[in-house]
C-alpha cells in the first residue's frame, strides 16, 4: 500500500448530485467500510507521499470493475478512483479484498475536490466512463464532462497521458462532442479516434455490467485523447 502522508486541504465546497446510496448495505459490506476502506480511503489532505511513474485516476467508478482491472493489469500502478455512491464503493471494496489489491486508492466525494489537490503532471491515464446524463436541460450543469473540469484533468496529466470518455446517452454524446471540438480543448488534447471507431478491447477496458445493460438498447461511444 502507498504511504499517505498530509498535503492540502480542499479549496472549494464540494457538488455532489443525486442519490449517494440505494440499496441497504449488507452487514458484511459495513465490515469492508469499517476495515477496507480505511486503508485505502484518499482525501485532499491525505494524499501519498510520493507518486509513481503510473497514475491512473477515474471519475466516478461505478462499481469498480474498471478500476479493479487497471489495479491488476498495471500492478506497480497507483489507482485512483472518484465514487460518492456508497453501493458501488463497497462493490469496489469487495473486489479488492478478494483479489488482495493493493495499489488503489478510493475518495468519496465530488472528483474536482482531489484533483485540485493533486500535484501538476502526476496522471498517466484517465477515465470518465457512463457518468449520468442528466438529460434535462436544467440539469446540464450538473455533467460530469465540461470544458472546466476536463482543463482541471489536462493540467494533471502528464505528457501524452490518455484521456478516455464514454457515454450510451445520444444527448451527452452531442455535449461531449461539442466540448471536445472547440479550439480551447484542442489546443490541451490530440483526439486519438472517431465516433465511429470500435471499442477498446476488453483487455484495455473491461464491458462493466452497466455497459452491459446500456448495450441492450444502444452502444456506447468511446472517446480517446491524448494530453499535448
Amino acid at each position: 500500500m502507498y504511504e499517505i502522508m498530509p498535503s492540502m486541504e480542499n479549496r472549494k465546497n464540494r457538488t455532489i448530485y443525486g442519490r449517494r446510496q440505494a440499496r441497504p448495505i449488507k452487514e458484511a459490506q459495513k465490515h469492508l467500510l469499517e476495515t477496507v476502506f480505511s486503508t485505502v480511503k484518499i482525501s485532499p489532505s491525505n494524499l501519498p507521499a510520493a507518486f509513481p511513474d503510473e497514475v491512473i485516476f477515474e471519475v466516478g467508478f461505478g462499481s469498480g470493475e474498471n478500476l479493479a482491472h487497471q489495479a491488476k493489469k498495471y500492478p506497480n500502478a497507483l489507482c485512483i478512483g472518484c465514487e460518492p455512491f456508497i453501493n458501488g464503493i463497497v462493490s469496489l471494496l469487495g473486489k479488492i479484498s478478494a483479489e488482495d489489491l493493493s495499489n488503489i486508492h478510493i475518495f468519496d466525494d465530488d472528483a474536482t475536490l482531489l484533483l485540485q489537490a493533486l500535484p501538476e503532471h502526476c496522471i498517466s491515464k484517465a477515465f470518465i466512463l457512463f457518468p449520468d446524463p442528466w438529460p434535462k436541460k436544467r440539469h446540464h450543469k450538473r455533467r460530469v464532462v465540461s470544458m472546466e473540469s476536463v482543463l482541471l484533468i489536462h493540467g494533471k496529466m502528464q505528457k501524452n497521458g490518455m484521456l478516455t470518455i464514454a457515454t450510451d446517452h445520444p444527448g451527452y454524446l452531442e455535449w461531449i462532442v461539442e466540448i471536445t471540438k472547440q479550439e480551447k480543448f484542442r489546443s490541451h488534447f490530440l483526439p486519438m479516434n472517431a465516433i465511429k471507431d470500435a471499442r477498446p478491447s476488453e483487455d484495455e477496458i473491461p464491458i462493466t455490467r452497466y455497459e452491459k445493460k446500456a448495450l441492450e438498447n444502444r452502444p456506447g461511444t468511446f472517446l480517446i485523447f491524448k494530453a499535448i
